[in-house]
């Protein structure tokens, strides 16, 4: 009806600024304002009546996110993009809402291409996905193209456990919205909200189970025999032979057909003293035995070890307690694990992506490690790579993971590099005084930009920039070779983490 009666504008900017006036003061947190397509380059264009709103309320623009409605067919694409280049060039961030439900077309996001830093996946895709391979592989899909785009996917809906699980640990979401977290509440009561929830990532050690050996009791002086009655009337493939002195392992099936009648009869009424000394291959001593420690548990650092072991188990000792873990098994997951690590890897710079940079920040927060996180960004990669091609872009951006991935390897126990995605690299640090970290990075930085040079014209080289078209579609100079870099103290809180860096890479740019 507003659109009707022509005062869907002036409506709009009453919702504006009535969101602007509720939002808490010192909010360590992004602020997202529904705008029509429309509005944002209508009349009002130019006239910067947002940011005197948003300024007059105490905010900066870097902290507030426009997020184009979905309600309302955009008639002028070129149009709309300029609007959004002029607002982004004020400070704003911009995203979409609800892409492909109304007028927000998947059309419409690959048009908005390089215009957008946040887009939100409808709760009709999203609730569900863990029940759903359709929505998983849609979402799956639309979360990879918006990476590659250099947009931050957000979810919306998520109001189921397994939802989040399948999100957060297959799809490497970091950004939620739904009723699984909360229900809309007043302002008053955001400052103080945090989400009970814990996201921690699994170890591997608690979903990595193996079989709990029966454990039989019998003195050194009793017959075989006894031992063969109890062996027999179980369906274990295991046991643990505990003599009060030391425990044996014995494999059941190894031993009943080991034994032909002619020695069964030999041993029978021997002692289990005598039986034991005279065949230490059925009953292998424990403390013999190769066992790995849960408290350093990885399943890549356990393949040398698995595959020369003469056994067709290894073993878990947490105390007394022992659980066997089969040779096939093993391998089987380190397989699993590898296939993850590789589709996880970027395939231009062959760097740990979202999901490695998650467990390492994780790994950190567990240990009780101080650690910083350094957010790296190529400066007007998009109008470089408009400018000089797609193909020099990729070389770039393997130059830099190649140069990062050495910087890692030269102290790969106090550093680990990540990709992001698109010219978006993270750096983890820790195990120095940060004032060294910092030196460590400028020094990393400039020679990096030296670097990069070398992807320049002779021409750009000599005048010191290169010329290409803004967000607006317009025509300027760019510097060449331009990195900016933030430097954050680690969390284990993974949403508080990026919108700390969403937000000092936008003052950083601005």
């Amino acid at each position: 009806m507003a659109e009707e009666i022509g005062v869907w504008g002036e409506l709009d900017m009453i919702c504006r600024e009535r969101s602007v006036l509720i939002f808490p003061k010192g909010l360590n947190s992004l602020l997202f304002l529904n705008v029509s397509p429309s509005y944002l380059a209508s009349e009002y264009f130019g006239k910067n009546k947002t940011l005197e709103l948003v300024e007059s309320a105490g905010l900066r623009p870097e902290f507030v996110v426009l997020e184009l409605s979905e309600v309302e067919r955009v008639k002028d694409v070129e149009l709309l993009k300029r609007a959004i280049g002029h607002y982004k060039s004020l400070g704003f961030l911009v995203g979409i809402d609800d892409i492909g439900t109304g007028y927000n077309s998947l059309q419409l996001l690959l048009e908005l291409d390089g215009h957008l830093d946040f887009v939100k996946f409808p709760r009709e895709l999203v609730n569900g996905v863990s029940r759903s391979k359709i929505k998983y592989q849609l979402l799956k899909v639309l979360t990879e193209v918006s990476l590659q785009m250099g947009i931050r996917p957000i979810y919306e809906g998520v109001e189921q456990e397994e939802d989040v699980k399948t999100l957060y640990y297959e799809l490497k979401a970091h950004l939620f919205q739904g009723f699984y977290f909360a229900k809309p509440m007043p302002a008053t009561e955001i400052v103080n909200f945090e989400p009970s929830i814990d996201l921690r990532l699994r170890e591997e050690e608690d979903y990595i189970q193996g079989e709990v050996p029966l454990v039989i009791k019998l003195e050194p002086r009793e017959k075989f025999h006894r031992l063969l009655e109890l062996l027999e009337n179980s369906q274990k493939r295991y046991f643990l032979l505990d003599t009060g002195l030391k425990r044996f392992l014995i494999e059941f099936w190894k031993l009943k057909y080991s034994l032909n009648q002619k020695l069964r009869d030999l041993y029978y009424y021997k002692d289990l003293k005598t039986v034991i000394e005279r065949l230490p291959h059925l009953f292998m001593d424990l403390d013999s035995l190769p066992y790995i420690s849960p408290e350093a548990f990885k399943i890549k650092s356990l393949l040398e070890e698995i595959l020369s072991s003469k056994h067709d188990f290894v073993l878990i000792k947490r105390e007394q307690d022992v659980q066997i873990l089969e040779k096939q098994h093993l391998l089987d997951l380190f397989y699993k694990e590898l296939s993850k690590e590789l589709l996880d890897k970027n395939p231009l710079t062959q760097l740990p992506g979202n999901r490695a940079i998650g467990e390492k920040i994780e790994e950190l927060s567990k240990r009780g490690e101080d650690f910083y996180v350094c957010y790296l960004d190529l400066d007007n990669f998009k109008a470089f790579n408009d400018t000089y091609g797609f193909y020099l872009g990729d070389q770039m951006i393997k130059k830099v993971g190649l140069f990062l991935s050495l910087f890692e390897k030269a102290d790969p126990n106090k550093r680990f590099v990540g990709h992001i995605g698109g010219d978006d690299f993270i750096i983890l640090l820790w195990g120095e005084d940060v004032s060294k970290l910092v030196e460590e990075l400028l020094y990393l930085i400039k020679n990096l930009q030296k670097e990069l040079l070398a992807f320049y014209s002779q021409e750009d080289r000599e005048r010191g920039y290169f010329v290409g078209k803004d967000r607006e579609e317009n025509l300027r100079e760019f510097p060449i070779a331009s990195i900016s870099a933030v430097l954050l103290k680690g969390s284990s809180n993974l949403l508080d983490l990026s919108n700390k860096l969403i937000q000092k890479m936008a003052m950083a740019g601005s």
